[in-house]
């Protein structure tokens, strides 16, 4: 059954659609159309927080694709999400041979090869543990306390990182919301004389119910790498997503080069592994 959004974007998308060229007049949806759409529908759903509008609606793909309005998909479009500048959504059209809205993502959940690994979580103080949620603010905030992220790449198989450290996190930029954004050292491989390079790696992280989506980490990285100030020609990207109590799944994706970056449409695994919190976190995967 269709969600009260359904609706919605498919009258801010008809406001938009110019049948003579089987085009749009303007892509962008502002967060005051949406606050505006929201209260013509008179909806239970409140205007109040539109930001909110699309980036629950994206959270699950079954959920998002089964809500998408079908003349929508039919004049050919989908949408992604934007973060700034007052834009809540774009509309987008579809890829070549793509079908649903919403496509199943490249990133697959953990297989029986991905090693497991238990990290300790007694450094984290118990009155804070106690507060424990289960959404991607508190997720992040684990993951930083505890360093996942630098564990992970001290670990790598073949890859040798010197240095990350945490920049920045929830880094809201003109095309994506990064979720944590880390500055890291590499030994540049291939080299006899350990030449090192910065390289920047972001990081986004995914609670229990929510997809991971591959588009998304891609902008991200794109989004990295426009930066005002950033020389940095490489970016990491990574994902953390709970899959169970205390376990969190982590994979890092094969560095993007900046002039790459533009034409890059999927992403390729290049290391990851579960991390099982000990003892366990309140609110993570659950």
């Amino acid at each position: 059954m269709p969600s009260q959004k359904t609706a919605i974007i498919e009258d801010l998308f008809d406001q938009r659609w110019q049948a003579d060229t089987g085009s749009l007049a303007d892509p962008m949806v502002t967060l005051a159309q949406v606050a505006a759409a929201i209260a013509e529908h008179e909806t239970a759903l409140s205007p109040k927080n539109p930001a909110n509008f699309f980036k629950d609606l994206i959270r699950n793909r079954r959920s998002a694709n089964a809500n998408w309005p079908q003349s929508v998909l039919d004049r050919g479009y989908t949408a992604r999400q934007v973060t700034s500048r007052g834009i809540c959504f774009e509309f987008t059209p579809l890829q070549p041979g793509q079908a649903l809205p919403f496509p199943r993502s490249g990133i697959h959940e953990p297989g029986p090869d991905v090693p497991l690994r238990q990290l300790q979580s007694a450094s984290m103080p118990l009155a804070s543990r106690r507060l424990g949620r289960s959404d991607e603010a508190w997720l992040i905030q684990v993951l930083a306390r505890l360093h996942v992220r630098e564990t992970h790449f001290a670990l790598h198989p073949f890859r040798r990182f010197v240095q990350v450290d945490l920049l920045q996190t929830n880094v809201k930029l003109s095309r994506a919301e990064i979720d944590a954004l880390f500055l890291a050292v590499e030994e540049v491989p291939g080299t006899e004389t350990k030449q090192t390079r910065e390289v920047l790696v972001t990081c986004e992280a995914k609670g229990l119910r929510d997809d991971l989506l591959e588009d998304q980490l891609i902008a991200q990285a794109r989004a990295a790498l426009g930066m005002s100030g950033v020389q940095q020609e490489v970016v990491f990207p990574t994902v953390a997503k709970a899959i169970g109590p205390s376990r969190v799944y982590v994979v890092q994706f094969a560095p993007i080069v900046r002039g790459d970056a533009a034409g890059l449409s999927s992403l390729q695994s290049e290391s990851a592994a579960v991390y099982e919190l000990v003892p366990s976190v309140p609110g993570v995967g659950k």
